[in-house]
């Protein structure tokens, strides 16, 4: 296993270190233990190479202790060789390389990859356990979660390989290691079921970059008419999450109104007002129908989805 989670961490006696400002103007926190040689320059290297990283604001909320293998069995567990506390905001990681194909950089990359993930939504889903909304999005994390094939949130053994979260770490060290011409570091820790296409780097990258906030929404009217008594709208959903159908309708008028994905009916409902949510798993268009039960009025049909 090569991370953990961390929590109510209180840094050992004689950790050195504190912020420090990037060539390019940013502050990253930095602590080692006291087992490691009081030096500034290995601070500051580390700040450095944490903002090389392809990282958002959430950058100056990073807190990063570099310890040796006891002090990280203590606080990550004994199969781990890192570990991140998204309550804290810390991350703890190993200041040498952990084995000869395994550089500390990647697993501070790998651990920086949940740091981000902390700080991005992916609701109603949370980030940390799926991944970003996009990356989550191209990768297929509901439908294979539905599916058994993944298994949000696993620590366990058994199932930790194929737990999208690690997968969407790893993603991010493979994004880090590209972008940076380095040789990319074996692919062993979670299942190759969860390597990332070109897409999915892509699709990551701006998450980081340009995180998702947050539902679209879409307005649209239309009037029945003696002959016309019914009307359809197509429209895609490129990300999972919720999906939300609103439809009013004029005094008088009353409606019946069904969304369909992939052919099957997810939504059914009656009345002069109507709305609805449902969740956006897979599907990538869907269509609803707004059939007129009584009067000739207008209606608004809004569309928010993610």
């Amino acid at each position: 296993m090569l991370s953990g989670k961390a929590a109510n961490v209180t840094l050992p006696a004689g950790s050195w270190g504190g912020p420090y400002t990037t060539p390019t103007g940013e502050q990253v926190t930095v602590y080692a233990s006291s087992v490691y040689p009081v030096d500034p320059s290995i601070g500051q290297r580390w700040a450095n190479f944490l903002d090389s990283l392809v990282h958002g604001s959430e950058l100056s909320s990073v807190t990063v202790f570099l310890a040796p293998e006891v002090q990280i069995d203590r606080f990550c567990g004994s199969d781990a060789i890192a570990c991140y506390s998204s309550q804290e905001d810390l991350l703890i990681a190993p200041g040498d390389d952990p084995a000869s194909d395994l550089s500390a950089e990647a697993v501070v990359t790998h651990e920086y990859g949940h740091h981000i993930a902390a700080h991005r939504s992916d609701a109603p889903w949370d980030a940390l356990d799926y991944g970003t909304k996009r990356w989550s999005s191209v990768m297929q994390v509901c439908a294979r979660a539905r599916k058994g094939e993944l298994a949000p949130g696993a620590e366990d053994p058994v199932r930790y390989d194929v737990n999208p979260g690690e997968g969407f770490a790893e993603s991010y060290r493979v994004l880090n290691e590209r972008k940076a011409g380095r040789a990319e570091t074996p692919w062993q820790i979670v299942s190759r079921s969860l390597y990332p296409s070109d897409a999915a780097l892509a699709a990551l990258d701006q998450d980081v970059v340009s995180p998702w906030t947050g539902d679209t929404a879409t307005t649209t009217s239309a009037r029945f008419t003696r002959k016309v008594r019914t009307r359809t709208s197509a429209f895609t959903t490129p990300l999972d999450g919720t999906l939300k159908v609103t439809v009013k309708a004029s005094a008088g008028t009353r409606v019946m109104v069904d969304v369909f994905a992939a052919g099957a009916r997810v939504i059914h409902a009656t009345g002069g007002a109507v709305a609805r949510s449902t969740t956006v798993c897979g599907a990538r268009t869907y269509r609803v129908r707004v059939h007129a039960t009584k009067g000739n009025g207008w209606f608004s049909l809004a569309v928010a989805k993610p």
